[in-house]
């Protein structure tokens, strides 16, 4: 009897083992390996922008981390909202892009066009229809099959950037970062990328506009340090050709200057350590953002303003020939994302 448990127990590990492999074979195979430039867009006409320019940052959490979620994946226990939160939270996503139409780029991150966690919705699809006097474009960084939590999984995820222009731009690319978790967790990771849209000035320069969401998570500190080279060496070149350069985005990291004792008490706030490093720009680069409001809140628990913590990771890093007008945190209380948009005008 006990010779015959032995056996059905290993040939049942037997079979998980086997499962298991396979599975890991086909992730494998079907992995999504993006190239190192994508060039989405080549604009030979592309006329003359504004010398004043409104934009907006938004991370907007894929429309299912409202202020009544968190998230398995940062110490909470939801995996996605429930549908009616979800198309709350949609909803309310949408109503506050729509409410951005006076600007003249919006930046948003993880936009989802087929993950299992927004139902499946082409977000993409919704936001460009809801917003017709702009162009949108969609930077793929999140393909896989994600297998946790095993007893409700995250499933299918594919998500990215999206920069809205009410200018056609000149061209368009997706540029990779060259950092990647090792197999096989990269299989389940994002692919990180930036998207670069550029713009006719009309002086022989160009606006170069990059969106960027930067590694998350304590164990991501040397894919940041890679991808932050990375911006570094393009911006610097960019900049060297007389370009005017903004990046834009979720950093996942504090701005050198940040000072957590200046943000209002209404939020919890806390400093990440590293922080981008003061050496990242040259002296004259400006790093625009409001220092009064945090941007990001953790996801463990559900908002509570005082008691959930928070942090400022969303800003806009401009080149020196370009002048700030203001920039100011939109407050939604992170009521439709674990993010706050922020808002710039600049002339260049």
């Amino acid at each position: 009897m006990i010779i015959r448990i032995i056996r059905y127990l290993l040939l049942f590990i037997f079979i998980i083992v086997i499962l298991f492999a396979g599975f890991l074979g086909w992730q494998t195979y079907f992995e999504y390996k993006p190239n190192g430039e994508d060039v989405l867009l080549i604009n030979s006409k592309a006329p003359v922008i504004n010398d004043t320019l409104t934009m907006v940052t938004w991370n907007t959490g894929y429309s299912g981390l409202g202020a009544d979620m968190d998230f398995f994946y940062e110490g909470g226990k939801m995996v996605r909202p429930i549908r009616e939160q979800y198309e709350k939270y949609r909803n309310a996503v949408l109503k506050r892009i729509v409410s951005f139409d006076t600007a003249a780029f919006i930046l948003l991150q993880e936009v989802d066009t087929l993950s299992r966690r927004s139902y499946y919705e082409n977000q993409f699809r919704s936001i460009t229809k809801s917003m017709p006097e702009f162009s949108g474009y969609f930077g793929l960084n999140y393909n896989a099959w994600v297998p946790v939590p095993p007893k409700r999984p995250m499933g299918k995820v594919r998500s990215g950037l999206v920069t809205l222009s009410k200018f056609p731009p000149s061209s368009v690319k997706r540029v990779s970062f060259e950092s990647s978790y090792s197999w096989p967790m990269r299989l389940f990771q994002l692919k990180r990328g930036y998207l670069e849209t550029r713009y006719n000035t009309g002086d022989g320069k160009e606006l170069v506009l990059i969106n960027t969401h930067n590694s998350a998570f304590g164990d991501a500190a040397a894919l940041r340090e890679k991808e932050l080279n990375t911006l570094k060496t393009r911006m610097l070149d960019e900049y060297e050709k007389g370009n005017y350069v903004i990046i834009g985005g979720d950093w996942n990291q504090n701005p050198p200057s940040f000072d957590s004792t200046v943000v209002l008490t209404v939020y919890k706030s806390k400093t990440i350590t590293p922080g981008i490093p003061e050496d990242f720009t040259p002296q004259g680069w400006t790093y625009a953002y409001d220092p009064l409001h945090t941007t990001n809140r953790d996801v463990n628990i559900s908002y509570k303003e005082g008691e959930t913590v928070t942090s400022l990771i969303d800003f806009f890093v401009l080149s020196p020939n370009i002048n700030l007008q203001y920039v100011k945190t939109v407050v939604t209380g992170f009521s439709e994302a674990d993010h706050q948009p922020v808002v710039m005008r600049v002339v260049i």
